[in-house]
């Protein structure tokens, strides 16, 4: 059997080392580690890759960027809305460039925005903006052929737009309110010399919506005298190589108008 005082001494060594545990300090716990950033939010708009726009929820809801998320997209980079810029860049990614089905799309997949930001030789959404106004400056220079496609796109967003304010299918309406048309022709014609009168004509004479061939002649007439072949005075509207008498009536009366108001 131990003797009486080992045990003692061993009594008293443990007791002694339960005190020590007693005081000593506990250890601070660690700081939790930051929260991880959320998808899509990691860096700045302007160096994302289109695969980290699309999956920012900021911008793409279930797989399509609506006008909602477009605006918050074009804002971050410096755009404006209902610029000739923010116009074009719609065009450029939309899901049909021949028609407007749904106004609320604006680019129904991940690889047409892709294709938009090669198409405009973009590395990353920074480039963006400088050159959708190095394409307007080229555009605006003659509003021709490159411009053509553009504009009888806007027709079609006229129509959507016309659809959606009055709770119709796109297909049932055949022409562009004058609020919304002048709207569309001011942001994208803004270089035009006469796009001032042709406004002012639109709204006291002509008062009417506007159908797809007065459009698409309109889109003829701005290049033609833009490029000089209509003179700047429109003295030579009726000449053979100017169109001659095959311009519709509302051009025509344009011409009245404007000719009447420099005399």
């Amino acid at each position: 059997m131990a003797p009486k005082k080992r045990k003692a001494a061993s009594s008293s060594a443990s007791s002694s080392s339960k005190k020590g545990k007693k005081t000593q300090e506990a250890p601070e716990p660690e700081a939790a580690p930051p929260p991880a950033p959320a998808s899509g939010k990691s860096k700045p708009l302007g160096s994302k890759t289109a695969s980290e726009v699309w999956s920012s929820s900021e911008y793409v809801q279930e797989g399509k960027m609506t006008q909602e998320g477009f605006a918050s997209f074009i804002s971050e980079l410096g755009i404006e809305e209902m610029s000739f810029e923010a116009c074009y860049l719609t065009f450029k990614l939309a899901p049909d460039s021949q028609a407007v089905d749904d106004v609320m799309i604006v680019c129904a997949a991940k690889h047409a925005l892709q294709s938009t930001m090669d198409s405009l030789g973009c590395r990353t959404m920074a480039e963006l903006p400088a050159r959708l106004r190095a394409k307007r400056a080229s555009m605006q220079a003659d509003y021709g052929p490159a411009f053509a496609p553009f504009f009888r796109w806007l027709f079609e967003m006229g129509k959507a737009i016309a659809a959606l304010n009055n709770g119709v299918q796109s297909g049932a309406v055949r022409t562009v309110p004058l609020a919304e048309g002048l709207a569309l022709m001011e942001a994208v014609l803004g270089a035009w010399p006469l796009m001032g009168k042709l406004k002012v004509f639109c709204v006291d004479k002509y008062a009417q919506p506007f159908s797809k061939d007065l459009w698409t002649q309109i889109g003829r007439f701005v290049h033609m005298n833009q490029t000089g072949r209509i003179r700047t005075d429109l003295s030579n509207y009726d000449d053979d190589e100017a169109g001659g008498s095959a311009w519709p009536c509302a051009i025509d009366d344009f011409v009245e108008f404007v000719q009447a108001d420099a005399s």
